[in-house]
């Protein structure tokens, strides 16, 4: 494909109709040879080029008329072995002449034809497996919410509980660290995360927790949940009290179908302002993903889970090499256990906008390992393949997806700004010079079936 060009095909299309002609005088003018000539038109029309395959038409039609004309006309006399006869009515020879140039007409057409039938076959088929990839992503995440939504509601190990001045009720949600519960302080109503009993004899999993408890207590920003109390090193049992939210994540939203205009644009210029804010902070969040991503009721968006975040004063002991984050989301760097800075949450925030866009993750693999695999060596499906993204919007994803950190905006503020502009038809030259230069290293992985016959 990367030595293909269309013009080498042009130039043999119009070389084989070059070659049908001298084939036609070596038959008869008025022989069955000019059927072959059909055969290449129809072969040869089915260019992507309507322009192109007129000429090749026109110049096939009028060559063949230009012989006939001579020989009706008696200028010419029919150098083929297969001759008409001497004494044909120029009636007919006339007839002959045009019955031969509907055929070709009609070859013509019905290349064009079949070309668009051939599209909206590709098309219809490209739209299915679209629809098949996003309703197996969401078959999946309704499983996970099933499991959550079967273990919340009700009462939990802690229900009834006290933790500093908060009493718990039943539990709102249940993750691999702990549990989150509604909980109230006098008339003040909040929700505290809880870590999970069995985890407490692992000091990771308590630094993780305290962690959390730093990150969202350091960052002031109407983006991030606001910590209401946190535990001490005294109490018996960690625990996180933070605001209550009323509203729904983009991973709910995400389901429902792409997470399209004003609510996508607002989402990409809060989250990664925020995003930028934890930067100057020296922090790197490391699991950005649509669970962890919350819309509140008045339409602001919250950025949730800092448990794995990456403080500028962490010495990596929380972490010590592994693979942290979730795969579908995570910059290659992060995949192949790289120390990593803002610019893993630059790629995370790229391949939130482009399941928002799409409505389907970056990549889908068999097991975990081809799905880091996927990550670090390939790119995912071209977007305007899967939905209709403009070009400006395509190009920003190439530079926020960049495999190498180096070739990525340089924050997440940088990232909104230019899709900000992509959305209003506006690109920068720079912005699309490193498109260029990413998509030339490592190109957009292109749906199958292959697109139809384009000679």
């Amino acid at each position: 494909r990367a030595r293909y060009q269309v013009r080498i095909m042009h130039v043999v299309a119009f070389a084989a109709i070059v070659c049908g002609q001298l084939g036609i005088l070596y038959v008869g003018i008025f022989s069955a040879a000019p059927l072959i000539v059909g055969l290449g038109l129809y072969f040869f029309c089915r260019t992507e080029s309507l322009r192109t395959a007129l000429a090749v038409y026109l110049f096939a039609a009028l060559s063949h008329a230009a012989e006939a004309v001579l020989v009706i006309m008696n200028l010419f006399d029919d150098p083929g072995f297969a001759r008409a006869r001497d004494d044909l009515p120029f009636t007919a020879q006339l007839a002959g002449q045009v019955t031969i140039q509907m055929g070709y007409a009609f070859c013509f057409w019905f290349a064009r034809l079949s070309r668009q039938t051939s599209l909206r076959a590709i098309e219809q088929l490209q739209k299915a497996t679209r629809v098949a990839a996003q309703r197996d992503v969401q078959l999946a995440e309704l499983r996970q919410d099933l499991d959550r939504a079967m273990k919340v509601g009700g009462p939990g190990r802690f229900t009834g509980h006290s933790v500093g001045t908060w009493t718990l009720g039943n539990v709102l949600g249940r993750g691999a660290m702990g549990e989150v519960y509604e909980a109230t302080s006098g008339t003040a109503e909040g929700a505290v995360k809880m870590l999970r009993r069995e985890l407490l004899s692992d000091p990771s999993h308590v630094e993780r927790f305290f962690r959390e408890v730093r990150v969202a207590g350091s960052l002031e920003s109407p983006h991030v949940v606001r910590v209401l109390q946190a535990s001490t090193l005294e109490d018996p049992i960690p625990f996180l009290a933070m605001e209550r939210l009323r509203g729904v994540t983009l991973g709910d939203l995400v389901r429902q179908g792409p997470v399209t205009g004003p609510r996508l644009r607002s989402l990409v210029e809060q989250v990664g302002g925020m995003l930028d804010r934890a930067r100057q902070a020296g922090i790197v969040h490391r699991d950005l993903k649509p669970h962890n991503l919350f819309l509140t009721e008045d339409g602001m968006w919250k950025v949730l889970d800092f448990g794995v975040a990456l403080l500028g004063d962490s010495s990596g002991t929380l972490t010590r090499g592994a693979v942290i984050g979730t795969p579908t989301y995570m910059a290659p760097e992060q995949a192949r256990g790289e120390p990593v800075d803002h610019r893993a949450d630059v790629y995370a925030l790229g391949a939130v906008i482009y399941r928002c866009l799409t409505g389907r993750v970056p990549f889908v693999a068999r097991d975990t390992p081809a799905l880091l695999y996927a990550v670090v060596h390939a790119m995912p499906l071209r977007p305007s393949t899967i939905a209709p993204i403009t070009p400006y919007e395509e190009i920003c994803l190439a530079i926020a997806m960049a495999k190498d950190k180096r070739d990525r905006f340089e924050t997440t503020a940088v990232l909104a700004a230019a899709f900000a502009k992509a959305w209003r038809g506006v690109v920068d030259d720079d912005v699309m010079r490193r498109a260029r230069n990413v998509l030339r290293q490592k190109p957009w992985a292109e749906p199958e079936p292959a697109a139809p016959n384009a000679a």
